[in-house]
């Protein structure tokens, strides 16, 4: 059974977030706190931690505590609360659904947040999509064009797919696989795979 922190101001929100997971799946088990993650050494084992948004200040700082321990953070936000989804985005979450998802979404971005793969709602892709310049890595120079083969592993891998998986359609070994990331994110001056996907769609290699 997997474990996920599950913190709001409301203790209503809590019990209903936890009953979604519950009801969309027997694999998850819903802890609600709305303690910050600051005090991680008095929290129960975890395997992700499900926010909604808004958030007290000193819940929002331990963001950076949860990125500490390697936490995965999956985000609600709804509209019109203080925080836009690029600044959570460059927060470093791995996950990003509006507030009225439902507990088969979130249950999916969660176990995708722990197989180390980002969830982003396709409401929010758009705005990462549109980020000014300024606010992203740097576009690739035309010296650093990607071969065909790393066109492909972007493509896939910009579709959420995994290592393995990406090598078993393509009929590469994970190693040949994780030598083509290297090199496409040296390529693109990225260091995640949602900012290779995101400056590969601005710099028209993929489109997603």
């Amino acid at each position: 059974m997997k474990r996920v922190l599950i913190i709001s101001l409301s203790a209503i929100t809590q019990a209903g977030l936890a009953a979604l997971i519950a009801e969309a799946s027997d694999q998850w088990e819903g802890v609600r706190t709305r303690l910050p993650l600051a005090t991680w050494p008095a929290f129960p084992p975890a395997d992700c931690a499900l926010v909604s948004w808004p958030l007290a200040e000193d819940e929002v700082a331990s963001l950076d505590v949860a990125a500490e321990v390697a936490l995965p953070v999956v985000a609600l936000l709804g509209q019109g609360v203080d925080i836009s989804p690029v600044e959570l985005w460059q927060a470093g979450l791995t996950g990003l659904l509006p507030e009225q998802a439902s507990g088969r979404e979130i249950v999916a971005a969660l176990n995708a947040a722990v197989a180390g793969l980002i969830a982003i709602h396709p409401r929010f892709l758009s705005d990462l999509l549109v980020l000014d310049v300024a606010l992203l890595p740097r576009l690739p120079s035309e010296q650093a064009v990607l071969t065909p083969r790393e066109v492909e592993v972007l493509t896939l891998l910009a579709d959420g797919l995994s290592n393995k998986a990406i090598a078993q359609q393509l009929h590469l070994s994970e190693h040949t696989i994780k030598y083509h990331i290297s090199a496409i994110f040296a390529k693109l001056n990225v260091s995640t795979r949602t900012e290779a996907a995101i400056v590969g769609a601005k710099a028209g290699l993929i489109l997603l």
